[in-house]
């Protein structure tokens, strides 16, 4: 049997769900949540733990690594893990069908070449979920398929690294079949893949999600990771930071968004400048063009710049509640936070006392 990731709740609010836990994976040394995750780092905060390294794998890809020469997993992966974290690799596979047996297994064997302690199950494309553009049982069952050959030529090669199960933010009638496979392999942590959906808009599908594994798994034992995470639709300059609440909603640890809203990529230069306010809980919103003439920024610049400070912000912050966790009521942490409304934090609440008693 695979090894697993070994988890130890702590202080939990009575209000929220929020849990501080000691997470240990196989090899490294154990580390405490909530914590954010990071992606491209320059100038390595102390605090980090969670270093994603992320990597888009097309049918051509497949095809190169299976003809070669393709550069190896430690040339285009590994080159970018960082000493004393654990480097999270993670696979988005751009695939509008489930790939043959053949391709499936290509992907494992790079994936488990290219990974340091777990073993994340790759996140894909919506269109591979869909049928006539609507979510259908039979592509589910293909995707439970792939999953489970994926994890079974893994188990076989003489697996030491322990299974991270990804279920796309999907209803329940969906995910639940998803997610019946990787308890019934006895995994214990999952990644929720969002896919750029607000959580709080779809409170019903994520909090199904997290009942269906407390059933099995109890979550101060689970390891929860979310990526992917959106956020509200912005009034006038500022949105809530719905992507951090994660953490009050029994979300470990929060990573990237790597997937783009929509079929197709924003032109250069579109799209929203979002700048996180710890003080509010909220992104300050503008467009690009505007951000760059206010800082004097190029487009390369300002994106960059954005980048790593929303990152540190959001690790520094998560550092701070991970402190009050057990020694302050999460509810006067969040009214202290102007801009999370009442109604974010009955949703959060349902959430918490929805799932305990499933």
């Amino acid at each position: 049997m695979a090894p697993k990731i070994r988890v130890r709740g702590g202080d939990e609010d009575e209000d929220f769900g929020i849990i501080r836990k000691q997470i240990q994976t196989p090899h490294l040394s154990p580390f405490e949540t909530p914590t954010k995750c990071f992606k491209f780092v320059h100038g390595i905060p102390p605090s980090l733990r969670i270093n994603e390294v992320i990597k888009r794998i097309y049918p051509k890809t497949v095809e190169l690594i299976q003809s070669g020469p393709y550069p190896s997993p430690r040339r285009t992966v590994m080159s970018k893990f960082l000493p004393n974290k654990l480097n999270l690799t993670i696979f988005e596979l751009m695939y509008h069908s489930v790939p043959s047996d053949d391709e499936i297994e290509t992907i494992a064997h790079y994936l488990y070449a290219g990974s340091q302690s777990t073993f994340f199950l790759p996140t894909v494309i919506a269109g591979m979920l869909k049928e006539d553009k609507k979510l259908s049982t039979k592509k589910i069952d293909e995707y439970v398929r792939m999953m489970r050959h994926m994890i079974e030529v893994t188990e076989a090669v003489g697996n030491t690294k322990a299974f991270i199960g990804t279920i796309p933010l999907i209803p329940r009638k969906f995910s639940s079949r998803i997610l019946k496979l990787y308890l019934d392999k006895g995994i214990t942590a999952f990644a929720i893949d969002a896919g750029t959906k607000d959580f709080l808009n779809h409170e019903t599908d994520f909090r199904s999600i997290l009942s269906e594994i407390n059933k099995e798994v109890p979550l101060d034992k689970a390891f929860i990771y979310a990526c992917n995470l959106g956020i509200p639709r912005f009034v006038q300059d500022r949105t809530r930071a719905d992507d951090f609440l994660s953490f009050f909603a029994y979300v470990d640890a929060f990573g990237s968004t790597f997937k783009t809203r929509g079929s197709l990529r924003m032109p250069k230069g579109v799209g929203r400048a979002k700048q996180f306010v710890k003080e509010q809980l909220t992104y300050e919103v503008s467009s690009y063009p505007k951000f760059c003439s206010k800082h004097e920024f190029t487009l390369s610049q300002a994106r960059r710049y954005l980048t790593q400070f929303n990152q540190f912000e959001q690790l520094r912050e998560a550092d701070s509640v991970r402190g009050l966790i057990g020694k302050e009521k999460m509810q006067t942490y969040l009214d202290a936070k102007d801009g999370i409304d009442e109604t974010a934090v009955k949703h959060l609440g349902r959430i918490a006392e929805k799932v305990r008693i499933s």
